[in-house]
């Protein structure tokens, strides 16, 4: 960006110099910086789009041979679920982690962070591993 800028100011000062034949010469010239620029910018659009994508979550994953790839802490078997219920009886992270031993605080902050980005899936295993009880 510094080296187009640079140029457009030397370009600016031989205009100023030059004969109206030369002037034809530096228009041409700045319309091809301005296409290099219009490239630039497009070029960095899309690096910054990519970068704000959703990024996969480091501590959930999904395992076929695992709870039929229902989404659990990695290295673990412990699905999202299992911290989700825990938390929404009450539980704190910290408590979790202790009841969870095997688990440390950043994964459990993990799971309720995906759980709130999915939450309706989570709410489906849910309810299809609820336990009924009998009255």
């Amino acid at each position: 960006m510094k080296l187009i800028a640079c140029r457009v100011l030397i370009l600016e000062t031989e205009l100023t110099m030059m004969s109206s034949i030369d002037r034809t010469a530096i228009v041409e010239e700045l319309n091809r910086l301005d296409e290099q620029l219009r490239r630039l910018r497009s070029l960095l659009v899309e690096q910054v789009a990519a970068t704000m994508e959703e990024p996969e979550p480091v501590y959930i994953t999904r395992d076929p041979r695992i709870l039929h790839n229902e989404p659990i802490v990695r290295g673990t078997r412990t699905p999202v679920r299992a911290i989700v219920e825990h938390w929404k009886f009450g539980d704190s992270p910290e408590t979790i982690v202790r009841k969870l031993p095997h688990l440390r605080l950043a994964q459990v902050f993990a799971a309720l962070s995906y759980y709130d980005d999915h939450r309706d899936e989570i709410e489906r295993y849910i309810a299809a591993n609820r336990v009924p009880v009998d009255d």
